[in-house]
Parts: C-alpha cells; structure tokens; sequence
C-alpha cells in the first residue's frame, strides 16, 4: 500500500512526501541461487514461510523545495526505510523453532540531504552556487549486515558494511 500527497509549487514552495506499508512472504528467498539452500527442513518447507530477504515494512520519502528571499533556492529530502529480516541463529532454541526471519537485522536507513542554491545572471549567463550536505546527521546506515558476502550473491546486495558518511559538497553551475 502506498499513500502520497503532492503540494504542487506554488507561493514559492513544493512538498511532495509518500508512505509504503509492504510485506514479502516466501519460502525462499534464495531461488535465483544454485549454490545453496536454506531450507530447514527440505521435506517440510511450511516450517521455511516467513518473510522474504526483501521484505522491508515500512518506507518514507519526504522532498521540498524552497523559494526564499534573496534569491535563494532550498531543497530538501528526507527517506528512511525499517530494517530487512534475518533468520535467528540458533533456529531453534530451548526447543522452541524461532521461523526464517523472525528477526530484523541492524540495517535500517535514514538520511536527511539538503541543497542551497543562488542563482546569479550575469549578461546571458546564469551562475549558481551551489552548497550540498548528504547524510546531515551522520547516521550509519549498514547495509546488509549480519552476513558474509558470498563469492556468487545473487540477492541484490552489492554493498556491505557501513553506508555513506556525512558529506559536504560545494559547487559552482554554469548555464549559459
């Protein structure tokens, strides 16, 4: 399910935000992979349903954009997202089976990224200074921890460990 509101620009400000409310259920996620299976018990694969490796339940997107005095320009962005599943380790506990994926691993995302600008005409040419920062709060925003990188990994992670740090870029555009 995915909610949306747009507030078209107008009075000098754009927002446009949206929402998603997923679930991905399957009893394995890996059948693109030859080399391994996971399956708990091969001949009861009921015991193997839960969600997917993919399953993230919760998903935000929040953007605006700014006309401001002086002639500056803002914008900015907003996205976060819940972490994806793991199966626990040991599976079964005290006798009690924990499922595929009953857990949530340490890989959910936040970033907030924002952009001023301010656009200057000189003659026919148009320059914009431009100052960046993505990631303002620095979050660490693993990604797919908890495993070990297979050497063929067909799950779509071409990444692991920590995500992008804070950076700052400053700019210079010209249109002409």
């Amino acid at each position: 399910v995915t909610f949306g509101i747009r507030k078209r620009f107008s009075d000098n400000y754009q927002l446009e935000a949206n929402y998603v409310l997923a679930k991905d259920e399957d009893n394995d996620s890996n059948e693109r992979d030859p080399f391994t299976d996971r399956s708990f018990n091969f001949f009861d694969l009921v015991k193997d349903w839960g969600p997917s490796d993919r399953d993230t339940r919760h998903k935000v997107n929040v953007f605006g954009y700014f006309a401001v005095r002086g002639g500056f320009q803002i914008n900015a962005r907003v996205q976060a997202r819940t972490a994806q599943p793991i199966t626990a380790n040991p599976r079964i506990e005290n006798g009690n089976h924990r499922g595929r994926n009953s857990e949530r691993k340490d890989n959910e995302f936040f970033t907030f990224d924002w952009r001023v600008q301010r656009p200057i005409r000189a003659g026919r040419t148009l320059i914009i200074p431009i100052l960046e920062m993505f990631n303002t709060f620095n979050n660490a925003n693993n990604i797919n921890p908890l495993t070990t990188p297979a050497l063929f990994d067909f799950s779509g992670f071409l990444r692991t460990g920590v995500g992008d740090p804070r950076q700052v870029q400053l700019a210079v555009k010209f249109v002409f």
